[in-house]
């Protein structure tokens, strides 16, 4: 039985001079973990679990017109995900509760990136009809509320265009049940967290058109409660230069994680009321994940000579023995999930 779970993560890497995209699989139970190598024709950024099948999965390209469905008993692409010319993938989807449809947020380019929230039959893989995402350049999302209700993180437009807001959609009737507005025009929205007892987090990059130096963020509301941006303290806000990356949001601690690729750190934040709590000295960390068993918070960053997994302990934050390199996750995300066969 899985403790840790396996690690997946997208990457780009060169071999022989040519640059190689791969999703990267790592048994975190093995007592010497590596990574294996599932080799794409994009670089992986969302990936969603298919329910019905735990080896079946689809990953989605951020900003391209591809996606796949991959078997991860076999290590293989079986399918791949297509979206007409007028729009383009937009990095992430989720499978519904029962498995039978397959949701991906995507852009209409012919529309000045309107959000659309593609259905596609699970198994076949035909798309079936669109909902509204009620904003522009939707990115991640999320099923909550025994799959009645998609959370989606919609980027907002070029600068002037439709801000960015997190969207809660009824997917039935297709009504919009709630807008989370970002503090700041500035912002975009980005990738979200949510726990069991609706939370939310919301992690930001510089809204399009703005420049990359521009100061990303963390907002945070937890259920019941208002929105709110972390301002303080200045020394901390002012080192989340760019993208603020990936996002994870537990409800035991009421802590949230976020990572600064350009400002070399990960900070902890209270999901209450986004107070400061501590900065994690990390070079250049991209994605977050919690290991199956809850004991790990798993980091894939790079030095200056290599790609790596480290470990922290979930209830000190502080680094644990495990590190894994290479490990050709150089993607924006990490995620775990059991893989281990059936004994």
């Amino acid at each position: 039985m899985a403790k840790r779970g396996h690690v997946l993560g997208g990457g780009a890497y060169l071999l022989g001079g040519q640059k190689e995209f791969a999703l990267a699989v790592i048994d975190l139970d093995d007592p010497s973990p590596k990574a294996e190598l599932l080799s794409l024709a994009f670089l992986a950024h969302g990936i969603t679990f298919d329910p019905n099948d735990r080896f079946r999965a689809a990953i989605f390209e951020k900003k391209g017109p591809h996606g796949c469905i991959v078997d991860l008993r076999s290590m293989t692409v079986t399918s791949a995900l297509t979206t007409p010319a007028s729009r383009q993938f937009y990095g992430h989807g989720a499978f519904s509760r029962d498995g039978k449809l397959l949701y991906a947020t995507e852009s209409r380019l012919d529309r000045g990136f309107e959000g659309a929230l593609v259905v596609r039959d699970a198994g076949t893989l035909q798309e079936l009809g669109t909902l509204p995402t009620y904003g522009s350049a939707p990115h991640d999302c999320a099923i909550i509320d025994d799959g009645a209700t998609m959370v989606i993180a919609n980027g907002g437009g070029v600068t002037g265009r439709s801000e960015a807001s997190v969207t809660y959609v009824d997917l039935r009737t297709e009504k919009l049940l709630d807008r989370v507005a970002l503090a700041s025009p500035k912002f975009n929205a980005g990738h979200i967290a949510l726990t069991h007892s609706g939370d939310l987090a919301i992690v930001s990059a510089p809204r399009e058109g703005r420049p990359h130096t521009d100061l990303g963020a963390v907002t945070v509301r937890a259920k019941g409660g208002k929105v709110t941006t972390a301002t303080k303290p200045s020394n901390v806000v002012s080192r989340m230069i760019g993208e603020t990356l990936s996002v994870l949001a537990s409800a035991s601690d009421r802590t949230v994680l976020a990572t600064h690729p350009l400002g070399d750190c990960v900070t902890v934040w209270k999901l209450d009321d986004a107070s400061f709590v501590e900065t994690l000295e990390i070079e250049n960390p991209r994605g977050l994940a919690t290991t199956l068993d809850g004991a790990w918070i798993l980091v894939s960053h790079s030095t200056e000579n290599n790609v790596r997994i480290t470990a922290i302990d979930a209830t000190t934050r502080r680094q644990v023995g495990l590190h894994v390199e290479p490990s050709f996750m150089t993607g924006s995300h990490l995620f775990v999930h059991d893989l281990r066969p059936t004994e």
